[in-house]
C-alpha cells in the first residue's frame, strides 16, 4: 500500500493546486469578467448566499464591480406614449402565457383593461399580509407582489420600508424627499419616475411605492448591461402603448431556471410591447397569483408577508 501513498499525494497536491489556480484566474483576473461579474451579482442579491462571492473577494473588489453595473434612472415616464382607449365588457381582460429564455422560465399575464390593476394596501397593523390570504379574501383575479419591506422586531415579515402613498395618503416617506417611484393614475396609466409626494400628486399619481430600477421610460431602455442584476427569480409590472399592462414573474434558484437578469427581464417587456415598465422585489417574494392559484413556484419555498401589492379586480360586465 505505500508504493501508492506518493502518487495519490502528487494526484491530490495538483488537483488542489489547479482549482486554487482557477479560484484566482476566474476571481482574480479579467479573463473571465463576465462569468464573474454575472456570478457576483447573482451572490449578492441574495440574503443567505453572499458567501460566494465573499470568501473569494474583498468587499471593496465586490462593490467596486457592483458599482460597475449600477442603474441610474433620469428619465420620467410622461403618459403621453400611453393611449387608454374605451374598454370592452369582455370576460377575457387577463391573458396568461409561459416564457422562456437560456436561464429562465416565467409567466406573463396580459391585463387589457387598465382600469382594473390597481395597487393596494396588505398592512395589517404594522405588518403585511400574505398574498395568497389577500388574493382569497377579496377575490381577485390577478396579484403581483410589489415593493420591498422591513422585518418587524418578532420576526415577522412585511414592514413598510420605502415610500409609499395610497389613495392620495402618504403612508411611509417624507413629504420633501425624492423618491424613485412606481406610480398609477386614475387614468389607468403607469408612472414611472422620481418624485416628492406632492410632485407626485401634481403629476396625477394616486397610489405608489419606491422600488425599481426602471426597465423602459417612454421606450427606452434602462439597463445596458446583459449581466446586470445576476440570475434571480423576478416580478415585474408595465404597460403598453395602448394601455395594457403586464405582470411578469420569473423561476429562479431551480434546476430547470436558475434566474433573469435585469437585462432579461427588460427584453422581455420590450418583446410584449410595454413602454414603461419596472423592476419589482425579486427573490424570495416573488409570487403570482391568477384565477385563486399561485402560478409559480417560491424560490425558498416559504410565502412571505408582504406590505403592498398590483392586482387585478373582476370587471362588472353588462
Amino acid at each position: 500500500m505505500k508504493k501508492y501513498l506518493k502518487p495519490f499525494s502528487f494526484i491530490a497536491s495538483s488537483f488542489a493546486m489547479i482549482v486554487v489556480v482557477s479560484l484566482f484566474l476566474f476571481f482574480k483576473t479579467d479573463l473571465f469578467k463576465t462569468n464573474r461579474d454575472l456570478w457576483v451579482q447573482t451572490a449578492m442579491s441574495t440574503s443567505t448566499h453572499q458567501w460566494l462571492a465573499t470568501a473569494f473577494l474583498s468587499n471593496e473588489e465586490i462593490q467596486e464591480i457592483l458599482a460597475d453595473y449600477e442603474v441610474e434612472n433620469k428619465e420620467n415616464s410622461t403618459g403621453d406614449e400611453v393611449t387608454i382607449a374605451a374598454q370592452s365588457t369582455a370576460s377575457d381582460n387577463v391573458e396568461k402565457t409561459e416564457i422562456s429564455g437560456e436561464t429562465y422560465q416565467g409567466y406573463v399575464l396580459a391585463i387589457k383593461d387598465p382600469s382594473t390593476v390597481q395597487l393596494i394596501n396588505t398592512l395589517d397593523g404594522d405588518e403585511g399580509s400574505k398574498l395568497s390570504q389577500v388574493v382569497t379574501e377579496n377575490n381577485y383575479v390577478a396579484a403581483i407582489n410589489a415593493a420591498g419591506f422591513n422585518f418587524t422586531r418578532n420576526n415577522s415579515s412585511g414592514a413598510l420600508g420605502t415610500f409609499t402613498m395610497m389613495d392620495g395618503e402618504l403612508l411611509y416617506g417624507e413629504k420633501e424627499e425624492n423618491y424613485a417611484i412606481i406610480g398609477l393614475t386614475n387614468e389607468g396609466k403607469l408612472l414611472l419616475g422620481n418624485y416628492t409626494y406632492e410632485t407626485a400628486l401634481d403629476a396625477g399619481i394616486t397610489s405608489a411605492i419606491s422600488f425599481g430600477p426602471f426597465l423602459l421610460v417612454n421606450g427606452n431602455e434602462q439597463i445596458t448591461e446583459e449581466e446586470t442584476g445576476g440570475l434571480q427569480p423576478r416580478s415585474a409590472i408595465g404597460q403598453g402603448a395602448d394601455g395594457t399592462f403586464y405582470f411578469v414573474v420569473i423561476e429562479g434558484r431551480q434546476a430547470d431556471s436558475l434566474g433573469a437578469t435585469l437585462y432579461d427581464l427588460q427584453e422581455i417587456m420590450e418583446n410584449l410591447g410595454a413602454v414603461n415598465a419596472v423592476n419589482l422585489d425579486g427573490g424570495g417574494s416573488s409570487e403570482l397569483y391568477y384565477e385563486g392559484e399561485r402560478v409559480n413556484t417560491l424560490s425558498n419555498g416559504n410565502e412571505r408577508s408582504i406590505p403592498n401589492a398590483f392586482v387585478v379586480t373582476e370587471k362588472s360586465l353588462s
